[in-house]
């Protein structure tokens, strides 16, 4: 498992900055970003007050128990409370470690460390934390020219946007796909690449094949869009890739190519989340139905498959209503994107995604609701994780 967080470390002994240094150098963290400064918990504290809190703190003190929590309480008063924490102190005493942990800390270490026990120590909070693979959102046009594509990524950007969260996006449609120029990005490798090396595929190897855009966690898997790559899809080698980078991101979204064979069928049925995009017109609907009768008993109750309508409005006349599809598919459209030729020409002409290029068309608040429905994060109480800063505060107010 590559590990991509921000990590902040804020320490005291020539040991502990010589054992987080060394994270630098290890190829698990090579996708995290480090940043080391001087100064222990007092100046994590002063620090953060004026900065973003990074995914995981480590920080170092010298004092003892009261003064410790002393120290912890004014860090939790300006820290962001789902960070995790790593503690180095000087007390080896179990009572105090067995407080800490019931008091959210992710782990106390007694100085000084080496490499080892913090490269340790940080694998087992995050392979806990992240032990689930990613979400897999798969996006599947029930025509051509209906407008998928674009709006798969579109809601991977808003993915990674909104929840902060590691997104890859597979491009699946090896001759014709267009995510590269969506993302206006110039792939240097492609999935081709992977689907050629998946007997020996690991997650480096993946890591060297994807393309990031911007200054984003977004990650792009391309397509060659090329004619003469010679590589057909199959669902051994699909299942052998997503299998390595499930467990590297947060969410992983396919756009699927409108074609039928063996792979797609296996996709479509696999993914956490499937979406069929529809223009609302007869021939949509009608292979709508065939999809809805034909892979939703393989999906099972817990794999929602949804419907969103897309360029509605663009044939007023003669469209469709959500009403129509409703009553012959059994599904309500989730959400309803207006057609908008202006918001979308600009969009796909200048390489850019809707939320930049017109943030407040009816299209891009459409899409916007239809990233916050696939996050499945938004219909469900989220129950809160034991961070430390949560934990220490409530626990503070019954003293």
């Amino acid at each position: 498992m590559i590990i991509r967080i921000s990590i902040g470390a804020f320490l005291l002994s020539p040991e502990s900055v010589a054992a987080i240094s060394a994270l630098k150098e290890d190829r698990l963290f090579f996708r995290s970003t480090i940043d080391i400064y001087e100064g222990g918990i007092d100046a994590a504290a002063g620090y953060l007050a004026n900065d973003k809190t990074p995914e995981l703190l480590i920080v170092e003190s010298t004092a003892d128990k009261e003064g410790m929590f002393a120290q912890l309480e004014a860090l939790a008063n300006v820290c962001d409370p789902d960070a995790r924490v790593i503690l180095i102190g000087a007390e080896n005493d179990i009572e105090l470690f067995r407080t800490l942990i019931s008091e959210g800390i992710s782990d106390y270490l007694v100085g000084p460390v080496n490499e080892g026990q913090i490269k340790e120590s940080v694998t087992k909070i995050f392979q806990t934390r992240s032990g689930d693979d990613g979400r897999v959102i798969a996006f599947a046009g029930m025509a051509g020219g209906v407008g998928s594509s674009v709006v798969a990524h579109n809601v991977a950007h808003g993915l990674s946007e909104m929840y902060d969260e590691q997104v890859i996006v597979m491009d699946l449609d090896i001759p014709f796909g267009t995510a590269a120029l969506n993302y206006n990005i110039q792939p240097r490798q492609t999935i081709i690449e992977a689907l050629s090396n998946s007997a020996s595929l690991d997650a480096v190897m993946v890591n060297q094949f994807l393309m990031g855009f911007e200054e984003t966690k977004l990650s792009l898997l391309a397509s060659p869009a090329s004619l003469g790559t010679g590589i057909e899809m199959s669902s051994g080698q699909l299942d052998t890739v997503l299998r390595v980078i499930k467990p590297m991101a947060g969410f992983i979204v396919l756009d699927i190519p409108h074609i039928w064979g063996g792979w797609i069928n296996d996709v479509m049925a696999l993914a956490d989340d499937l979406i069929f995009v529809c223009r609302p017109d007869l021939a949509n609907l009608r292979n709508a139905k065939n999809m809805v009768e034909y892979i939703g008993p393989k999906r099972g109750a817990d794999a929602p498959t949804r419907l969103i309508l897309n360029q509605m409005g663009a044939a007023k006349k003669a469209d469709l209503s959500s009403k129509d599809f409703k009553e012959s598919l059994a599904l309500n459209p989730v959400v309803s994107i207006p057609y908008d030729p202006e918001a979308f020409g600009t969009a796909l002409n200048n390489g850019e995604l809707l939320s930049k290029a017109s943030p407040k068309s009816k299209a891009t608040l459409a899409i916007s609701d239809l990233t916050k429905i696939v996050s499945a994060r938004e219909m469900v109480e989220k129950e809160e994780k034991a961070s430390f800063f949560s934990k220490f505060k409530i626990g503070r107010k019954k003293d």
